[in-house]
């Protein structure tokens, strides 16, 4: 059985959802096989899920029968029956979850069995709810479309020569179909940056151009984010007035969406933000660090109580930039302890040593990076580079120099990432070139000046190019 769907499926159960099902499988009303109860006792007793052994059908047939000689096809029938409950459970546990699930299917339920004063008072109740209305995610819209669709169907089936309701129930859809159609075109458009795949979609065209002649649909949550996400993501050259749209939507209907929703829609701000800083754009950095403020305050940056260590140092080295010295020092203190496991301590010490160098406290920096170690190899040569930056400025050039160095073997042993090692060798280059820079002759610092000027990716042009012109 160690292979089988159902103990991939026992083993993602926690405490609490493993007490739930023993009450399901102990109500008559779902189960009224002991032998299922049984199997499923077994399977999670101790560590019976993790080791071999005890998943071996022989062992278990023993456990369920032991006065039985081993039927096989007797087994399988109680392992499928437990199975089968098993995803009615997990279906439960979904529908329980959703807000509006039950309530549409009571009205479905109520439909059906011809009660339509029944129908009507819960009809009515639902609307006031907000179902119905603008104020859902894509999900609320799904329900809205039932709701009306079920009203539709109660009135024709009373009489077909009454307004029957179906204009709300094709507003509805179409309202559904817009605002997911907008959010599978960002999907796609994030999917296919990072796996360099193509969708296409048939109508998307189409609904853009609907919303672009119909402003009203902008005033659905789950049709607005999408289409100013949708347009951040794909417009040529700026789409500053989209994202501050984006943004305001966001501020005002951030109760609509889940968290894991708000958490998506975060990082497509965010990654806005990221391009426009890094197409010069200096009042993005100052939004980018209201995003990564706003988004960690709510921890939608951590799943599962786990904080991403790229996310949590893009966060701490984009506030640096704006010299936001007390939100760096809350971040660090508050969040480290999310770091994914085996990532906290190296990217606290390097955080802590930023913040140290930004304040000019070199001292400390140096004694937090003289002897940091961390097999992420991205955060070593930026400790590295930070380091190089407080030899200079503190004329300690024989360090410098062998830093430089050991730098250079330690990228040639490493599997460094072409990018990353074209911005680290050019760091290296330019630092290399400063340092033997005769500051007297204004010729070549001019010139050293223009080649800075000109070199990408060089993520320390600033301060190659301030420590330049302190030379003149």
């Amino acid at each position: 059985m160690k292979n089988s769907a159902i103990v991939a499926v026992l083993k993602t159960l926690d405490k609490k959802e493993c007490r739930e099902f023993h009450k399901w499988l102990s109500s008559p009303f779902f189960n009224q096989r002991q032998d299922v109860l049984d199997l499923f006792q077994y399977l999670m007793a101790a560590n019976h899920l993790e080791e071999d052994k005890f998943l071996e059908k022989e062992r278990i047939y023993r456990k369920l029968f032991p006065k039985e000689s081993y039927d096989d096809a007797k087994l399988r029938q109680t392992i499928h029956f437990l199975h089968r409950q098993l995803e009615h459970f997990l279906a439960f546990k979904e529908i329980e979850n959703d807000e509006y699930a039950y309530p549409v299917a009571y009205l479905k339920s109520l439909r059906k069995r011809k009660v339509p004063s029944v129908f009507q008072k819960k009809f009515n109740a639902l609307k006031r709810s907000g179902l119905g209305g603008k104020a859902l995610d894509s999900n609320g819209l799904k329900h809205s479309f039932a709701l009306y669709d079920e009203n539709s169907s109660l009135l024709v089936g009373i009489s077909r020569t009454k307004d029957i309701g179906l204009q709300d129930s094709i507003n509805a859809f179409d309202t559904l179909f817009i605002a997911e159609q907008l959010k599978h075109a960002c999907d796609a458009f994030s999917h296919q940056q990072v796996f360099k795949t193509q969708y296409k979609s048939k109508f998307l065209d189409q609904v853009i151009q609907t919303v672009e002649s119909d402003p009203a649909l902008l005033e659905y949550p789950a049709v607005a984010i999408y289409y100013y996400g949708y347009l951040i993501r794909t417009q040529a050259g700026d789409a500053d007035e989209h994202y501050f749209a984006l943004k305001s939507t966001l501020q005002q209907h951030a109760q609509v969406f889940s968290e894991t929703e708000q958490r998506d829609i975060y990082l497509m701000a965010l990654n806005y933000c990221i391009q426009r800083m890094n197409r010069g754009a200096a009042p993005f950095v100052r939004e980018a660090v209201e995003v990564f403020r706003d988004a960690f305050e709510r921890q939608f940056f951590i799943e599962n109580g786990i904080l991403s260590r790229r996310t949590y140092l893009n966060a701490i080295l984009i506030a640096l930039r704006l010299k936001e010295f007390d939100w760096v020092q809350h971040a660090i203190e508050s969040y480290t302890t999310y770091v994914e496991p085996g990532y906290g301590e190296a990217f606290s010490s390097f955080s802590q040593a930023k913040l140290a160098f930004e304040l000019q406290d070199y001292d400390r920096a140096q004694r937090l990076l003289v002897h940091f170690e961390s097999t992420d190899i991205l955060i070593t040569l930026m400790a590295r580079t930070t380091l190089l930056k407080i030899f200079y400025e503190e004329d300690e050039y024989d360090a410098l120099d062998s830093l430089l160095e050991s730098t250079k073997v330690y990228m040639k042993r490493k599997d460094v990432l072409s990018y990353h090692r074209e911005v680290f060798q050019n760091i290296l280059r330019y630092t290399g070139k400063l340092v033997r820079l005769n500051p007297y002759d204004k010729k070549k610092r001019g010139a050293l000046r223009t080649e800075v000027e000109q070199a990408t990716p060089l993520t320390e042009r600033p301060w190659l190019l301030e420590q330049i012109d302190k030379m003149g």
